[in-house]
């Protein structure tokens, strides 16, 4: 696939806070893509983009932006816009105060071009308003446009729709994706939600530990981790090593194999992984697709849009499913229950 010139390049870069360490980033995000960035709590996302702004200093390493060198740039001459994950808004300034303030600051305040961003974020109509009227969606769309408002280069954003409920969570999304797509800059998006790496992000880059354990489109790292790792961290869950038994792929105990569909290489450092979403219940019956056998229900949990169900079989499996389906099918502990694991629904990831 044919990338536009890059706007982003981070080489080998090094960053220490305190006791963690952030090493051996290599990034690069073309101009019009964005990049979702992938972690857990702790894992260094926020030190990331805390050095791409130029707020913390690297230790080693080279960022660039837009063909030029910024390392060791200080924040102001670097001109990136950034979302903060509190939004860090001025409560005693309108909306338009708070969004003319970077431009103000810079000697390049036009009051025309801050018009011009409130009505492209949708929210030219609340410019009088103070930041305590307004609703948590409402604040990070004024955080949105204040980062814009400086005609940035580059666009950060640090866990920006973490502060919200629910369901405004969910009605900003797919707002937020389309505004992003349309800046034609590169974005880099900070979260924990793979749900919001799956809608929002064009690539993702897994950090774990200080370091980038796994990087490519949103498709193929949320679909095909690489590593046992990253495929926990994911939701995945874990079936066992795989082995070969006549002629085929297979995990499990001797006699209740499932088979695998098209692994890589096999070899002790193999494992088979499945994501719960993607196991099959029926009732037990003489017809049996590839791949299924009986267990019995030791738990089911309630949560929400959807009910865990955790059945004891020659492989422990752990399955989500609708409620509708939990009780079309009477689940309950103790209910007998056929399970499906289809061979193209399993993952092959490294042990170690």
């Amino acid at each position: 696939m044919a990338f536009p010139a890059p706007g982003l390049e981070i080489h080998a870069l090094h960053v220490q806070a305190g006791a963690f360490h952030l090493a051996d980033v290599d990034l690069t995000v073309p101009a019009g893509r964005v990049l979702v960035v992938l972690g857990p709590s702790g894992a260094g996302k926020t030190v990331m983009l805390d050095s791409i702004a130029g707020f913390r200093r690297p230790i080693a390493g080279r960022i660039a932006l837009g063909g030029s060198e910024i390392t060791h740039r200080p924040p102001e001459e670097r001109r990136i816009g950034v979302v903060f994950q509190s939004y860090a808004l001025f409560p005693h300034l309108s909306v338009a105060e708070n969004v003319r303030f970077g431009p103000r600051a810079s000697g390049k305040d036009d009051p025309a071009a801050v018009r011009g961003v409130l009505e492209r974020v949708g929210i030219a109509h609340l410019a009088d308003r103070k930041p305590g009227t307004l609703s948590g969606g409402e604040r990070q769309r004024v955080a949105v446009a204040r980062a814009l408002a400086i005609g940035p280069r580059l666009l950060l954003l640090d866990e920006p729709l973490s502060a919200l409920d629910t369901p405004t969570r969910d009605d900003l999304r797919s707002g937020l994706r389309e505004l992003l797509h349309g800046l034609g800059i590169p974005a880099v998006y900070v979260t924990h939600d793979q749900s919001e790496a799956t809608l929002i992000g064009d690539d993702v880059a897994v950090l774990m530990g200080g370091r980038i354990r796994q990087m490519g489109t949103s498709a193929d790292v949320l679909d095909r981790p690489v590593e046992l790792a990253v495929a926990r961290f994911l939701g995945l869950r874990t079936l066992g090593p795989l082995r070969l038994e006549a002629g085929n792929a297979v995990v499990g105990p001797p006699g209740r194999t499932l088979r695998v569909l098209r692994p890589p290489p096999i070899d002790g450092d193999t494992v088979a992984c499945y994501r719960p979403s993607d196991v099959v219940l029926s009732p037990p019956s003489e017809g049996r697709a590839e791949n299924t056998f009986d267990g019995d229900v030791v738990a089911v949990h309630a949560q929400g849009d959807v009910t865990r169900v955790e059945i004891a079989a020659p492989l422990a499996i752990t399955a989500i499913t609708l409620p509708r389906v939990a009780r079309q099918l009477s689940l309950a502990p103790g209910t007998r229950i056929a399970v499906t694991l289809p061979p193209d629904a399993l993952r092959i990831v490294r042990s170690a």
